[in-house]
């Protein structure tokens, strides 16, 4: 197999909506997860169903067949499209060239794929740029299925159907409905021809659900022939939908609309090749597709991913609604004045679901109740009600801000729901069995893998910097007002009190990752930066700089800043294997793209005002380098959710992390903003 098809392989897309669905695939349309799909679509409740696998395709021309599409089987690769393909593109939406063997000019087909923002609803678009008429034959390939679910070998062979077709000189329509779940799809083609024929492809392999100790054989099942013709020039348009597509045609342009004022790459192939110099047009030597400020627009598209149901989606495909990662994001999109009334909205929706001063860790998604177990989540919300109460600068906001910031703070404060409380010192204790109750939260067999019971770092720092963004809000609040009002004693004395104890965290070079009464537990790990990063500074500069400097050299890399000390004995250099064995990695030494946040802001902190700003900034861009880079040769779409430890650094998780979006956004808005 050649480079591309490697390049290709480990490359993927992902376009979403505002109702949490999505549509993912690899960069040469191998499916290599379950999840991997044309139509996974979603609902209110965040429930999620993949509806199409992908499209088996035919294209006659002259007596020549050339099938574009490939099947991963346990033994092989069949039929072998991913040889026709000539390039992919990845955004603003994945696009794909394939032509003839030996790849020429006279036989080229254009596919796009796009996903309407409001409806569950995705366009197909083939069109010929070539010199002769195509015939296409296509089968689409449906599972019908819940989406973290296959559909066993031999499942789908008496499943029942019920099935209806018409053709219209208008376009043609199809209707499929599982009897047994209900699960249906509707389809459109704007040419052609639709008839009956019913097959299964058995034995779809999924290698990536296999490599993590997951079910990875399934079948899909074809209800429908499609059949259509296109000159030179021409193109068909497809849709899938989980609804009645009412005026298709409508639809298509709606689609397409939603991308059209989104920059494309430079070699996009736009039209027909009518002078045969379209290939030899094409970027071949991995130079930039996309100049600096049209990747900004994708990034901030990117970021957008993840709004859905007016909340925000923690990544794609595993997750669901996450308070903790809602607040990263919306930190983020407090940069950007269009977004100012989306975060508005998500952190008040956020307040009505208080619960002894807590926001919900997880939301109600699927059937699931929610949790609380997290307390960096609601220290966070506070902070993020005083950034943007700075951002809208109303007494009126203020006031309704510091009502709510006042009940999470005293709830914290009062707490006797859940296992944590706040020491005679002023700092934040959590209980054994609330040691989960972080960011680094995974449990196996119900205990926490990294324990953060006793007063954790960051969580520390959070909690000063809450009191601090209150105490802030009550001045603002008074800047203004004939009758000022006296922030809460309490608080106002915790303030200094927290800060000395904070203190006890210093070790000489670097912050203890927690206390254990007064005891240090004196681990190189990332929650120092965020504990530094935060707005109001809790230790002397010198100690930020040797923080900095120490996890500059033991946890950055190119991808993001590791979870744990190489240095240290428990360190895992790969996130590799089954859901215990990658546990295990999660947060052990495990890359996160995220923590270049905090990284970054806490450089930020330390050099503004001893370098020039057009010197920070490019720091920063060195530091974010390699995504900027991916991004802008087109060899990314998102950002996944982990990287190894060591080098070399393989993306792992989910392939579309919000936070890890969000971060580079950030970085990236600040440095714009010293640009322009």
């Amino acid at each position: 197999m050649n480079n591309y098809f490697m390049e290709t392989h480990h490359h993927e897309w992902i376009l979403t909506n505002r109702r949490g669905s999505y549509a993912l695939g690899t960069g040469n349309l191998i499916n290599q997860r379950k999840y991997h799909g044309l139509l996974i679509a979603g609902n209110e409740q965040f429930q999620r169903f993949h509806l199409v696998a992908g499209i088996e395709e035919k294209v006659e021309w002259r007596g020549h067949t050339v099938h574009l599409d490939s099947n991963n089987y346990s033994n092989c690769i069949y039929p072998e499209g991913f040889l026709y393909l000539v390039k992919s593109w990845l955004r603003p939406y994945p696009v794909f060239l394939y032509s003839a063997l030996p790849h020429q000019n006279e036989i080229l087909v254009r596919k796009e794929i796009m996903l309407d923002a409001q409806t569950n609803t995705v366009l197909v678009k083939y069109m010929n740029l070539g010199h002769h008429p195509l015939r296409f034959t296509l089968h689409p390939k449906f599972t019908m299925i819940l989406h973290h679910e296959v559909n066993q070998p031999g499942s789908l062979d008496h499943q029942a159907f019920d099935t209806a077709c018409a053709n219209e000189p208008d376009g043609a329509t199809f209707y499929a409905r599982r009897q047994d779940n209900g699960l249906g799809v509707f389809g459109y083609l704007s040419e052609g021809e639709v008839t009956p024929d019913r097959y299964t492809y058995y034995n779809v392999f999924y290698p990536w659900e296999v490599m993590s100790g997951y079910p990875g054989i399934a079948d899909q099942i074809s209800l429908f022939e499609l059949n259509f013709s296109l000159k030179p020039g021409a193109a068909c348009s497809l849709l899938f939908s989980d609804q009645p597509i009412e005026e298709p045609q409508k639809a298509v342009a709606r689609i397409q609309r939603r991308y059209s004022t989104l920059p494309k790459p430079k070699d996009y192939p736009a039209r027909a090749d009518v002078d045969d110099t379209l290939l030899g047009n094409l970027e071949y030597e991995d130079n930039l597709l996309y100049k600096y400020p049209q990747y900004l627009k994708l990034l901030e598209f990117a970021l957008d991913d993840f709004v859905s149901n007016e909340d925000i989606v923690a990544g794609y495909p595993f997750y669901g609604v996450w308070g903790r990662d809602t607040m990263f994001v919306l930190n983020a999109m407090l940069h950007n004045p269009k977004k100012i009334k989306t975060v508005e909205k998500i952190l008040l929706k956020y307040s009505s679901q208080l619960q002894s001063g807590l926001i919900p860790n997880m939301l109600q998604e699927s059937g699931r109740e929610a949790n609380y177990d997290t307390i960096d989540a609601t220290l966070w919300f506070v902070i993020l009600l005083w950034k943007l109460g700075k951002a809208k600068d109303t007494a009126t906001f203020w006031k309704k801000i510091l009502h709510i910031s006042e009940e999470v703070l005293n709830g914290i404060l009062t707490n006797v729901r859940y296992p944590f409380f706040v020491r005679e010192d002023g700092l934040i204790e959590l209980k054994e069995e609330f040691a989960h109750a972080t960011w680094m939260d995974v449990r196996i067999d119900g205990k926490a893998v990294t324990p953060r019971n006793g007063a954790p770092v960051e969580i520390n720092a959070l909690w000063y910097n809450a009191i601090c963004s209150y105490l802030d809000m009550v001045e603002a609040l008074n800047r203004d007002s004939k009758k000022p009002i006296q922030p809460q004693p309490q608080l106002q004395e915790l303030q200094g009190l927290v800060r000395a104890s904070f203190q006890k965290f210093w070790t000489g070079d670097y912050l203890a990752d927690r206390l254990l009464g007064d005891r240090q537990v004196a681990e190189i790990r990332p929650n120092a930066l965020i504990a530094l990063s935060l707005p109001f500074e809790i230790v002397d500069r010198d100690k930020m700089e040797a923080v900095w400097q120490r996890a500059c050299s033991e946890l950055y890399t190119p991808y993001g800043i590791r979870t744990l000390s190489p240095r240290d004995h428990r360190f895992r250099k790969k996130y590799y294997g089954t859901q215990r064995e990658r546990d295990l990695s999660y947060h052990n030494g495990s890359v996160w793209a995220w923590l270049l946040g905090a990284f970054c802001g806490l450089y930020l902190k330390i050099q503004r005002g001893k370098q020039p700003d057009a010197e920070i900034a490019n720091k920063l861009g060195e530091f974010i380098g390699t995504f900027r880079s991916s991004f802008m040769r087109g060899h990314i779409a998102s950002l996944a959710e982990v990287w190894d430890g060591d080098s070399p650094h393989f993306p792992k998780g989910a392939p579309a992390q919000a936070i890890s979006v969000a971060a580079l956004y950030n970085i990236e808005t600040f440095i714009a903003s010293i640009k322009e």
